[in-house]
């Protein structure tokens, strides 16, 4: 059964076949030629083909644009709205992991302005820049993890600097969601678990951010909960349906939940190990969010045990300290059923650069709401904590 919530900006679209149901929706939106921004993996699918085909026989036009690279650069979306000023769209529809989605909004922003990627982000302004001009976007996530298909920005990186930004507006929130499950059933194993602890990274940090906006808390609890629950079973069985299902509108919520409260340090040190080495994020996050955990919970206690909760513990009798432990240990244990690398060696990351990295973090604004305000020489040691004893 697909299920449809109306939102303040937009509306999401949640079930089995939904994806069958865009052209209808581009009808809605009064669009007849759509760009689907996707990376090759994505376009390889025949859940991908079936919704592109779809689309055509339907009358109107699809034009693909598959060249999206993990971690997209700068110069990733700007060849991206390159391609679409050949085509001309009225529509985008982003299709994939967060790097599509990510690189979907920045290159509406180069598009429709017609600047560099750079001239979109927050710090030159762009969030008073990018108008209302923009066109639509209608967002598939093909992983439960990123929740980017519900924020109103795309996380980009510097080709030069070597840094993650982020190019953010309210004119690039998606006009559609679609949360279709059948779409996940044929990811790796090694996919869903990183990017279903990127969801749980998303719902903690949320959480225990300093922003303390109840929404966001209480979203960010019921993602918590939905992904220790379901995040296993996806794993263990790719095609139980209702786990995907469950997966994606628990990474949504975890998307929702760090729109309203911010990210934090784990987010912060995970960013540079993409740009420098082009870690997968949710591997990143995995290995880093334990350490990040026990780290924060000296200024958080009851909020982290709150998560322990939340993550299924056993927190009877136990003090708030005490309480949060368990939840770091849940972290790590969930992470280690789920096959996910366990150090930064594994990943191919040189000790050597790990000033450079805390540098860096230091310069990420992800971490602003963060239960304590970190410092170069706290970030370098955290870093060294996650490398192999």
């Amino acid at each position: 059964m697909i299920r449809s919530f109306d939102l303040a900006r937009g509306r999401i679209n949640s079930g089995a076949g939904a994806l069958l149901e865009i052209p209808g929706e581009m009808d809605k939106l009064k669009a007849q030629r759509a760009v689907i921004i996707t990376d090759r993996n994505i376009a390889a699918l025949d859940g991908f083909k079936k919704a592109v085909e779809n689309i055509r026989n339907s009358g109107k036009e699809a034009f693909i644009y598959d060249a999206v690279e993990p971690n997209p650069t700068d110069t990733d979306c700007e060849k991206t709205a390159d391609f679409m000023k050949e085509i001309k769209p009225d529509v985008i529809i982003a299709f994939g992991g967060g790097s599509p989605m990510d690189c979907a909004k920045a290159a509406d922003a180069v598009y429709t302005m017609g600047v560099p990627t750079v001239e979109c982000g927050v710090v030159a302004g762009g969030m008073q820049k990018i108008p209302p001009t923009t066109l639509p976007i209608i967002a598939v996530p093909t992983t439960a993890g990123t929740g980017s298909e519900v924020n109103d920005l795309g996380v980009i990186i510097d080709s030069k600097k070597h840094v993650k930004f982020p190019v953010k507006s309210v004119n690039l929130l998606p006009k559609l969601i679609i949360l279709d499950p059948m779409i996940t059933v044929g990811l790796p194993k090694s996919v869903t678990a990183a990017t279903g602890i990127d969801a749980l990274t998303h719902a903690i940090e949320a959480y225990v951010s300093l922003s303390d906006f109840y929404i966001g808390d209480a979203v960010a609890l019921y993602a918590m909960k939905q992904i220790v629950e379901n995040l296993p079973k996806a794993y263990g069985n790719g095609e139980d349906i209702e786990a995907r299902e469950n997966m994606l509108m628990a990474s949504l919520c975890a998307g929702f939940a760090f729109s309203f409260n911010g990210l934090g340090l784990c987010h912060q040190m995970a960013h540079q190990l993409s740009s420098y080495f082009n870690a997968p994020h949710g591997v990143a996050n995995a290995l880093l969010l334990p350490h990040v955990m026990r780290f924060n919970m000296t200024a958080r206690p009851e909020r982290y045990a709150d998560v322990a909760a939340a993550l299924g513990c056993d927190i009877t009798g136990l003090d708030a300290k005490a309480a949060a432990l368990k939840g770091a240990e849940k972290v790590e244990a969930l992470c280690r059923q789920l096959g996910i690398p366990q150090y930064l060696d594994d990943i191919g990351v040189d000790k050597a650069m790990v000033p450079t990295l805390a540098d860096s973090a230091m310069l990420d604004l992800t971490g602003r709401n963060n239960p304590i305000k970190t410092t170069t020489e706290q970030c370098i040691a955290l870093y060294h904590e996650c490398f192999r004893p």
